[in-house]
């Protein structure tokens, strides 16, 4: 009987040692989550949505005649100014008369997505912030089209 109970003393210790590693082995995976989680919050994309702005330029377009600059040269503009364009539209002022009559502007613009860091080079390079179009008061602002091709 003291025999029994000696094996089963050394059974129930190495059941509680086995318990006790299985919680430090799980304490242990639980940091390591916990650490790498920490660790991956501090990578976030250099250009997130939160930190991109839309600049714009005119694309000098005047009516029954050209359709202005075409986006990739104003693209380029940017490129050549150490700026990345992430995304490119074609637009058009809006609440804004334009007289039809040929060799008038017609308020189409050009608009790039760029990172927000980038915004004075941008603006040394002839853009401005689209935000800059929006008035509520006035009625202003700006739609995005598709792309004509210059001609």
């Amino acid at each position: 009987m003291h025999r029994r109970n000696a094996l089963l003393n050394d059974e129930l210790k190495s059941i509680k040692k086995q318990v006790a590693d299985g919680k430090v082995v799980i304490m242990k995976i639980c940091t390591l989550i916990f650490i790498t989680m920490i660790l991956l919050s501090g990578c976030t994309n250099e250009h997130s949505l939160s930190e991109r702005v839309l600049v714009f330029e005119s694309r000098q377009a005047l009516q029954c005649e050209t359709t202005g600059i075409d986006p990739a040269e104003s693209a380029a503009k940017l490129f050549n100014a150490g700026i990345t364009v992430n995304k490119t539209y074609c637009g058009h002022k809006t609440g804004v008369a334009y007289p039809a009559a040929c060799g008038m502007g017609n308020g189409a613009i050009v608009v790039h997505e760029i990172a927000e860091k980038d915004m004075p080079a941008a603006q040394q390079a002839g853009f401005q912030k689209a935000s800059e179009l929006v008035n509520k008061q006035q009625g202003t602002g700006y739609e995005t089209v598709e792309c004509e091709l210059a001609g």
